[in-house]
């Protein structure tokens, strides 16, 4: 019988103990609060699009219907890829633009 009683009280005490682990835990999460998260930073459209015309030696000024067409909302990661078209006095042309920094520096091949 002494056996029985001796079991039953290591399971109470057991017991107490992953609640307690458990309590602690609860409260370190409510009071640490959601942890923030930070959406992903995307270049500027214009700043881009002027920056590839700029590199594929620029768009007259004198030609109103000449601009540069890139992907919305190119997240800022090294190695990104991507084509943009410029179009000018001649058919379109396709470049292909590498993000080589994590401030949006920029290659531009043709």
């Amino acid at each position: 019988m002494t056996d029985h009683r001796s079991f039953a009280r290591t399971v109470i005490a057991l017991s107490l103990a992953v609640l307690a682990a458990c309590a602690v835990a609860v409260t370190i999460k409510v009071t640490t609060g959601p942890i923030p998260v930070e959406p992903p930073r995307v270049l500027d459209q214009t700043a881009l699009e002027k920056q590839v015309a700029g590199q594929v030696g620029g768009l007259k000024q004198n030609n109103p219907g000449a601009y540069v067409d890139c992907p919305l909302s190119v997240v800022v990661k090294v190695g990104t890829k991507f084509d943009c078209t410029v179009y000018g006095e001649t058919n379109p042309e396709r470049v292909e633009v590498e993000i080589t920094s994590d401030q949006g520096d920029l290659t531009v091949t043709s």
